[in-house]
């Protein structure tokens, strides 16, 4: 989910291009992946009828060669014998199951579709960082309570933030996407007001 969600693709090609160990922690995103939406289920079941769905997480990370550690939190000694299983036994996914994967991901968040190419940025009279804001609006919309956010959101300013857009719309010229930005940023900013992501 957050190859996409958070730009970890990018993330992780940098630091793998900079020789440094990629460390995992909460692949599963703190038991939120393990149970899945029904739809989502049914996929993954029938590619592989007995693996749970916190297994294809990890398989994905075995997919990633400079991927050295994963910390995961375990519950029950179910879940642990599970986990030394699938990693005392590597079974990357292929590269048919990442395109599965995705198909998962889209049924369980509706993105706003930016791939970060900053065209948007040069129009701007705000200068707002406008894929930063979108990736952290798909973050905020994808759960339920979006914590993550209000320490990021804490450390920008007023002009930083999706309130500052004038909703004149000269970005949307300039997105090969199509992306209605105004509204998203007007939406995101709804978020942040309803979830009192800004202390």
């Amino acid at each position: 989910m957050d190859w996409t969600l958070q730009d970890a693709k990018r993330k992780y090609e940098i630091v793998t291009n900079h020789g440094i160990p990629v460390i995992v922690m909460e692949p599963v995103r703190g038991g939120k992946l393990a149970p899945l939406n029904e739809k989502a289920t049914a996929l993954l079941k029938a590619a592989r009828p007995n693996d749970s769905s916190a297994s294809w997480a990890f398989r994905f990370l075995q997919s990633l060669p400079n991927v050295q550690v994963v910390l995961s939190g375990m519950n029950t000694i179910a879940q642990l014998e599970e986990n030394i299983e699938i990693f005392a036994n590597p079974d990357p996914t292929t590269e048919e199951e990442k395109a599965l994967l995705q198909q998962v991901v889209d049924t369980m968040v509706d993105l706003v579709p930016c791939t970060a190419c900053e065209y948007c940025m040069e129009a701007c009279p705000q200068k707002l960082n406008i894929p930063k804001l979108i990736s952290m609006y798909n973050e905020g919309k994808s759960f339920d309570r979006p914590f993550i956010l209000f320490f990021a959101l804490g450390a920008m300013t007023s002009d930083e933030l999706p309130s500052a857009c004038q909703e004149c719309g000269d970005c949307m010229a300039l997105c090969p996407q199509e992306i209605d930005i105004p509204d998203a940023m007007e939406k995101f900013d709804q978020l942040i007001q309803e979830e009192h992501l800004i202390g």
